[in-house]
């Protein structure tokens, strides 16, 4: 997208001075005091990542009530079911919990819901199933914190349900045995943002009683879950990400280990991108397509040559998914109206698997908040994705009267309507955003740049601050006056190979679906710097983000 402005920070020199003396390259320091690291000593507690920085699990709320049920349970010889859900993060604490589970001794089935005939969340149908399988109490995991009515049933089928959750709450919470949730009103948890897979972590650690240990075991499955999820790399989720990503290069999961293997990851380390980008796609095509077993039972799988077959699936699912998406995505497109405040679309037969990356794409596209619902039998489910400055899971619950069911966070949210109120909804909904709409678009700058700190030494001193993320975002730079020298595309015409004389130095850069550049050769460039690896050669690399013609305010 184009910006309208750029915000370019003016960090504090007497904090950037304090750090560079500890040893941190100008760029590192600029992007830490800008993030509000000041010294070396705030460098070294937002860096220092050791096990024992986790909090007390004993902290969030109904801990203890689910610690005493389960191990009830496991007294009474009990059978319980894991109920999860179909995304990664969901998929990821379901393979946690029940080996956990079955580790204390209880016996364990799971049940992930389908995203066409099931939707989002607990239904009487998989509880009734669950029962006859012997179940008689159900761990939620990644869901059910709004699933009132669902736990009412249960109970009315004689299973009790420890929910674990991460969603936002409602004032009312379900009438469930515990409800572990940092999000509670009445929660004194010291960090909020934990992913579903992190709520489940912090339960099995209370179960085991040995945190350091369920860390050691969990770290690779919890770190997968969180950065798919995108939640923030800050705090607590920060500890769990950096010890996931070391623990993944060498994980002993045969299933995660088969799929680094057939996606080119294994043998090299593993960053938080190759996970956003490549692992956790293909963990989240799986629900996307029906088939989330497929994904739990790679993870859950004891045998190398079974994760291996399974892996090569999942991989297929995903090739699968990629062409469902570009199918509806274009359509979509051409359904768009990009005067409207808010785009609110329904498809006849549209796979709801790809909801939540159709509504994705249109967002960026339009820059305006994104409902894509897909139309089957009575109703119509979908996905939204959003924009800074509104907040998806607050406007759904303003406007639950008309939907039957919904959840999500601020950028990302699902919801479930009637299809003959989806057009009373679709008003809804762009009355809401209307009265919200955001003004100009801002590009937040960290620091303007010499072009002499872009060298690879400075780009190592920079990289040593990963992982980066939600939160704790890579950061963007920029350089005036860089003249243009050449621009070339690549990609079949959808990306643009540039290169910079910026002082005298020359800077290559990248910059992705842009098929055409500025006609003045003198911009001002905002970018993220990065070390291009490519054949055993390390080169600096600008990506850019925007650029403005020299004299522009």
């Amino acid at each position: 997208m184009t910006y309208d402005r750029w915000n370019i920070a003016r960090p504090d020199m007497d904090a950037v001075g304090s750090l560079e003396q500890a040893g941190y390259g100008p760029l590192a320091a600029r992007t830490l005091a800008r993030r509000g690291i000041l010294s070396a000593a705030d460098a070294d507690e937002f860096f220092t990542m050791k096990p024992d920085g986790l909090h007390d699990p004993f902290g969030l709320p109904d801990m203890q009530k689910a610690v005493e049920r389960l191990r009830l349970a496991a007294e009474r010889g009990e059978t319980a079911a894991v109920y999860g859900d179909y995304d990664a993060d969901g998929i990821t604490a379901t393979c946690m919990m029940v080996r956990a589970l079955r580790e204390l001794g209880i016996g364990c089935v799971w049940h992930i819901p389908d995203r066409e005939s099931d939707g989002y969340g607990l239904n009487r149908e998989a509880l009734e199933d669950l029962r006859r399988r012997g179940a008689s109490l159900i761990v939620t995991v990644d869901t059910g914190v709004t699933a009132h009515k669902e736990v009412e049933m249960a109970r009315e089928l004689g299973v009790d349900v420890i929910i674990t959750d991460h969603h936002e709450c409602r004032d009312d919470l379900p009438g469930a045995v515990a409800v572990v949730n940092p999000r509670r009103a009445d929660s004194e948890y010291p960090f909020r943002e934990l992913a579903g897979v992190g709520v489940a972590f912090k339960l099995v650690c209370a179960l085991s009683g040995d945190w350091r240990g369920s860390l050691i075991k969990y770290a690779d499955i919890v770190a997968l879950g969180t950065i798919a999820d995108i939640m923030p790399v800050v705090g607590e989720n920060r500890l769990l990400i950096t010890q996931g990503l070391r623990a993944m290069a060498v994980t002993r999961n045969p299933g995660l280990r088969a799929l680094m293997d057939e996606t080119e990851q294994s043998g090299k380390p593993v960053t938080a991108d190759a996970v956003a980008f490549v692992l956790g796609p293909r963990i989240n095509a799986a629900g996307r397509v029906g088939r989330a077993g497929v994904a739990l039972e790679l993870l859950l799988a004891d045998d190398p040559a079974q994760a291996g077959e399974l892996a090569r699936t999942l991989c297929e699912l995903n090739t699968l998914r990629q062409g469902r998406e570009n199918e509806i995505v274009a359509q979509a497109m051409g359904m768009a109206e990009p005067s409207a405040p808010a785009l609110v679309l329904a498809g006849e037969g549209w796979p709801t698997g790809v909801a939540g990356i159709v509504a994705a794409r249109l967002a960026e596209q339009f820059e305006r908040p994104a409902f894509v619902a897909c139309l089957s039998g009575e109703l119509a489910r979908g996905s939204a994705r959003g924009v800074p400055g509104i907040h998806l899971a607050e406007l759904l619950h303003k406007l639950s009267p008309l939907l039957e069911a919904y959840g999500g966070h601020e950028q990302a949210a699902g919801f479930t309507v009637r299809r003959d109120n989806f057009e009373t909804f679709r008003q809804a909904v762009e009355r809401e955003c209307a009265s919200l709409r955001r003004g100009e678009t801002v590009l937040e700058v960290d620091a303007e740049v010499s072009p002499g700190w872009l060298g690879l030494d400075g780009l190592r001193g920079l990289e040593s601050l990963a992982p980066f993320g939600t939160g704790f975002p890579q950061p963007v730079f920029a350089i005036k006056d860089a003249a243009v020298e050449s621009v070339r595309q690549i990609g079949g015409g959808k990306h643009l190979r540039l290169a910079f004389d910026c002082g005298g130095r020359r800077l290559d850069g990248v910059w992705f679906n842009k098929s055409e550049m500025p006609g003045t050769r003198r911009l001002d460039i905002a970018f993220r710097a990065e070390i291009n690896r490519f054949r055993g050669q390390e080169q600096p690399q600008l990506r850019l983000i925007d650029v403005r013609e020299r004299g522009d305010d």
